[in-house]
């Protein structure tokens, strides 16, 4: 299997919109928010510096309920100035590690619109996340191996968008729990506590489906393992970040249990 390179080679990001490989990478941490389930990285940080950036760019954005992935490129430029992505709810339903993906070189680059129009992004479908909970991968197909050339592109620091064959094909944040962030806040920028690394991966197992629509219906076994959870992060040293998944934990008991 070769590994691409970036080059001015034309890549299909989504709704069949070609973009190249150009420039260098995004400087934005990015910020994963539970509450929502999006991995953004940015320059937006409420809503008047995201009408800001909207007023600025053209590309794809999640008006109203549609759900969709938010790819901004600039007017002046067509490069890509930001993006936020949705987490999808699916596991990925394999047996090991997506090994392509993660053998592959991630090569710093950012991405260049070869057109100056709107477009619809739908977001991945499956997430997979590492047994030590270091990557959180997202994808389109289940066959994450499925394919001849692939280019791991590092449009922003631990961020890859992954391109298989020359389409878009999903995406990877190493160290998920680094970046866990309040709306529109930045991560701390010290390492995080030993353990929340785990109980992230935990929340992840637990926050899928069907489990999801299991604890809806009031599923008493879920519960404790959302007790248990719980537990856990409030035996955690205190961070901002152990305090952000606490609380959106807390936040689904509430909604789905009445005890």
């Amino acid at each position: 299997m070769a590994f691409s390179s970036v080059s001015r080679n034309e890549l299909t990001l989504t709704d069949r919109h070609a973009v190249v490989a150009s420039g260098p990478p995004l400087s934005f941490t990015p910020r994963f928010t539970p509450l929502g389930g999006i991995v953004s990285v940015s320059p937006h940080t409420d809503q008047r510096t995201h009408e800001e950036l909207l007023s600025k760019t053209f590309g794809s954005v999640d008006w109203l309920s549609s759900a969709n992935d938010e790819y901004r490129f600039g007017k002046s430029d067509r490069e890509l100035k930001g993006f936020t992505l949705y987490v999808p709810e699916r596991a990925l339903a394999v047996s090991g590690a997506p090994v392509s993906w993660l053998e592959a070189p991630p090569i710093p680059g950012n991405l260049r619109s070869l057109a100056s129009k709107n477009f619809d992004a739908p977001p991945t479908e499956f997430r997979w996340v590492s047994p030590d909970g270091d990557v959180l991968l997202c994808t389109f197909r289940e066959a994450t191996d499925a394919h001849q050339e692939l280019l791991r592109l590092r449009v922003a620091p631990d961020f890859d968008l992954v391109f298989t064959d020359g389409e878009y094909a999903g995406w990877l944040l190493a160290h998920p729990a680094a970046h866990l962030a309040g709306p529109g806040k930045p991560p701390p920028e010290h390492d995080p506590p030993t353990g929340l690394v785990q109980a992230l991966r935990a929340f992840f197992d637990l926050f899928v489906e069907p489990g999801i629509d299991r604890m809806q219906g009031g599923d008493p076994a879920l519960l404790g393992e959302l007790n248990a959870l719980l537990t856990r992060l409030a035996a955690l040293p205190e961070d901002p970040r152990v305090a952000i998944l606490r609380n959106r934990v807390t936040e689904f008991r509430e909604d789905w249990y009445d005890d």
